[in-house]
């Protein structure tokens, strides 16, 4: 099924996408009788509209990355990988890669929401907890030494003054919390929020594995490294990693070899760098960056499996720490005046 999400399919969409017209180009069809063909097979209205839009392009005499521009639901870098592809004979080869481009990008997002959405459901749960234990369980507990004829005193008072406050001014505190939520993703939707989240090692590392991904796909394509160079930068969208593009492509025109001008301006280590020159020597580039782009996804996927497992552990024991204080803090005194009544 494809759904339209601010007029762009999602990855994973795109990718089933691609993959069809592999099928069909590798079954030796034309390619606008397999979109003929995917039309008549479209699971529900919306697919089959789409699809219908593409064909009746194609139909006119308009080639394929014309026809999926006009339907304003396929992404530039999508479009000019196929335009390429075309031009040099080698859809069917351009489609493919496409796929495992897709693919993996819809993985990395994946995971990467799975990083952010676990520690904030287990801080919410953590802040659920600890505010329903202050703000009703210890009045109950204060009621009772009140009957007792005790008050309570230390650690236990103080958390007491504490349910009092949040009680008092629950509603204030929950603005407040809505306040901060608000802001947190104005932070991840705006240009100046994005650019401090995208300066930490996860994203660059993903960011450094799309430029090898997309450098591997431009060469793959025909496109030489100057041309695949700007073509990367303006579909690279880490800003730092941009700039640096931007400073290769500076340095080569200095003089520099481009596997040089990869380690100078910093897009890729030395080890990743020495495997560019081999690549040049041999002849082998496209699959030299194909195998970056595999160990910088694998070192985005270690990052993300690092930041998941001290992250759990993590909260479980502030969380544990955190009830077991308030409780042994009340329970204790408790204890102390049932055993004199006894």
């Amino acid at each position: 099924m494809l759904k339209k999400k601010k007029n762009i399919l999602n990855n994973s969409e795109i990718a089933a996408f691609c993959q069809q017209l592999t099928m069909v180009i590798s079954a030796g069809l034309p390619t606008y009788y397999g979109i003929y063909i995917l039309k008549d097979d479209a699971p529900d209205d919306e697919t089959k509209a789409l699809l219908e839009q593409i064909y009746a392009s194609m139909e006119s005499g308009r080639p394929l990355h014309e026809a999926l521009k006009a339907t304003d639901m396929f992404p530039g870098y999508m479009i000019h990988m196929i335009m390429l592809g075309e031009q040099t004979g080698r859809l069917e080869e351009v489609l493919s890669s496409l796929v495992s481009y897709y693919e993996r990008e819809s993985s990395i997002r994946a995971n990467v929401r799975s990083a952010v959405a676990y520690p904030l459901f287990m801080t919410a749960m953590m802040l659920i907890v600890i505010t329903v234990l202050v703000t009703k369980v210890l009045p109950v507990f204060s009621q009772i030494y009140e009957e007792l004829g005790s008050s309570l005193t230390g650690i236990a008072g103080i958390m007491l003054n504490i349910s009092q406050v949040l009680n008092r001014y629950m509603i204030v505190l929950i603005i407040a919390f809505l306040i901060l939520a608000v802001l947190a993703w104005l932070l991840y939707h705006t240009d100046w929020g994005r650019m401090r989240l995208q300066k930490n090692k996860l994203s660059l590392s993903i960011a450094s594995g799309r430029f090898a991904n997309c450098m591997y796909l431009a060469l793959t394509s025909g496109l030489d490294t100057d041309s695949s160079l700007e073509l990367t930068e303006e579909l690279v969208s880490n800003p730092y990693i941009r700039d640096k593009i931007h400073k290769c492509q500076e340095l080569i025109k200095g003089g520099e070899t481009f596997s040089d001008a990869l380690l100078l301006s910093g897009i890729f280590s030395r080890m990743h760098a020495g495997l560019v020159t081999i690549g040049s020597k041999t002849g082998a580039m496209d699959d030299v960056m194909k195998h970056i782009t595999a160990a910088y996804d694998e070192e985005a996927e270690k990052h993300v499996d690092r930041f998941i497992s001290i992250l759990e552990p993590t909260l479980v024991i502030i969380l544990c720490f955190l009830v077991g204080m308030i409780l042994i803090s009340f329970l204790l005194p408790l204890l102390g005046i049932m055993s004199s009544i006894g």
